[in-house]
């Protein structure tokens, strides 16, 4: 069946609009005028408008892209088709139509600029719709799935809308491993994507990706949900939720710089929500970095200069891991981590008063005092002593508000206080928690040594109930220390009181 076409003229043909007293060398008729000129662009502009054709397309699809003129609209009937090649601009649309390829073609490959292509099932190939050094192209709304290699690949290509698409379970094979793909590409707008379940990565950039806009795209199911690797600057990581990926949700490597990271959701990744390698001054910040396994947000190697503002970043084993320097901290809710932060480095962990440091939610002071040295009597929403991260990395000024304990005692008793040797002493602690408790011991200490002997504590009610027997222990004074720890590893050691132990006569 032969393409049909629907012209706006009746003929079909296009005329370009011809100027009166138009230059000609050979009748010696004057130069025209600059208005002329452009008035005369103006009308071969209109005239190229009103000559593009919507085609309807029921078969040969490759065919019908063969004989359409630049500019064209194709209408692509259900259906499945054959691989296909475009080199002219056009405007696609498919309504269920399929195209397809064997595992080493491309099922759509572009390779002229401002081409569109919409509404398709694209499945199986090599690459599903690949661009190859081209610009202005628009790939919208569609589904490109269980292709060896990318479903969506940009390569050297600049100035390109992708939009929409659903690109998953790409890269299962072993070869491949991406929903979408750009390498050596700029100045691209990536927004409101689905990459689920592909081979690694649900975006990745490599190399030399700059300047583009990653928008609103959900990466989830895959090993890194975005994953940008060797000289990547100056992208807008933005509103993406990087969630559930079996390794992290976003991941940085190799002189990854100047990227602004703000306002995504990371959640629930096996390893870490954010990682930067080797990449420093990038700015993150007001990103959600929630209940990653490992690391809520890990800096390694050189990645220094990094600003890290206004993110949450909680219930993680590490909230914070910085193994580089220069990076400034600040104004951050770090709350519920294991390890709330660990940095082997020299970073800034406060701005400068009074914008102040980050809430911690295990900080325990209190605000009585002002000031850029908190020594003026008043409040100010910081507390009045740092809060240490390790001996050398302090927040100065450490945030008021929603400070609760991940474990405290509530009540603690011991029976009797006064024991002869072999005699056991009855232990009553009532709890709270955040999570569920895992095991919880007591241990006699003597001079700040531990002696021999131990107790183990199990609910009952509501409190913990065990005892301890003194028959190993030498006459003295003792203290009694609970060790306890919840299901995410998160350990408390507290002394619960003091007893003495006496010969028995």
């Amino acid at each position: 069946m032969k393409p049909s076409l629907t012209h706006p003229s009746a003929t079909g043909k296009c005329h370009a609009p011809a100027l009166s007293n138009a230059y000609h060398p050979s009748r010696g008729i004057g130069r025209p005028t600059i208005w002329a000129v452009s008035l005369l662009y103006a009308f071969m502009l209109i005239a190229s408008v009103a000559c593009a054709a919507t085609i309807s397309v029921s078969s040969d699809l490759q065919a019908a892209i063969n004989a359409a003129q630049p500019g064209d609209t194709l209408l692509v009937a259900p259906g499945i088709y054959e691989k296909i090649s475009i080199g002219k601009s056009l405007n696609l649309v498919g309504n269920g139509a399929v195209i397809q390829a064997g595992e080493r073609d491309a099922c759509v490959n572009i390779e002229a600029s401002d081409v569109s292509i919409s509404g398709f099932l694209v499945r199986n190939g090599f690459y599903g719709i690949k661009l190859n050094n081209v610009r202005g192209c628009t790939v919208a709304n569609n589904t490109v799935i269980r292709c060896t290699q990318p479903g969506i690949a940009l390569l050297f290509s600049d100035g390109n809308i992708i939009q929409g698409n659903n690109a998953s379970f790409n890269g299962l094979g072993g070869e491949g491993w991406y929903g979408i793909y750009l390498s050596n590409s700029n100045d691209n707008l990536i927004l409101d994507n689905v990459a689920y379940g592909n081979g690694a990565y649900g975006i990745n950039l490599f190399p030399s990706c700059s300047n583009n806009t990653i928008r609103g795209n959900v990466l989830q199911g895959n090993m890194y949900g975005l994953y940008m690797f060797t000289d990547c600057s100056n992208n807008i990581i933005e509103y993406n939720d990087l969630s559930r990926n079996t390794n992290s949700g976003l991941d940085l490597r190799f002189d990854c710089t100047d990227n602004l990271i703000r306002n995504n959701s990371m959640i629930e990744n096996v390893v870490a929500g954010l990682t930067l390698l080797d990449s420093g001054y990038n700015s993150i910040s007001g990103n959600l970095i929630e209940a990653n396994g490992r690391y809520g947000l890990q800096i390694q190697s050189n990645s220094n200069g990094n600003t890290i503002i206004d993110n949450t970043i909680s219930d993680s084993q590490t909230g914070i891991f910085l193994d580089s320097s220069q990076n400034m901290i600040y104004r951050n809710k770090i709350s519920y981590n294991v390890i709330q932060a660990e940095d082997r480095g020299e970073n800034s962990w406060n701005a400068s008063y009074p914008l102040g440091g980050n809430l911690w939610s295990d900080y325990h002071g209190s605000d009585e005092y002002q000031g850029q040295e908190q020594n003026v009597l008043g409040a100010d929403g910081f507390g009045d002593l740092p809060y240490e991260i390790d001996s050398s990395s302090v927040d100065r000024y450490p945030i008021m508000g929603d400070q609760v304990k991940q474990i405290s005692i509530i009540e603690k008793a011991l029976n009797p206080t006064q024991a002869r040797v072999g005699d056991d002493i009855k232990v009553t602690v009532r709890m709270e928690a955040l999570y569920d408790l895992n095991q919880l011991t007591v241990r006699a200490y003597q001079s700040g040594e531990e002696a021999k002997g131990y107790g183990r504590l199990v609910a009952s009610g509501d409190a913990y109930q065990g005892s301890f027997s003194t028959a190993l222990l030498d006459p003295g004074e003792y203290d009694l220390v609970l060790r306890v720890n919840d299901v995410r590893g998160f350990e408390l050691e507290e002394t619960l009181g003091s007893f003495s132990v006496s010969p028995r006569s």
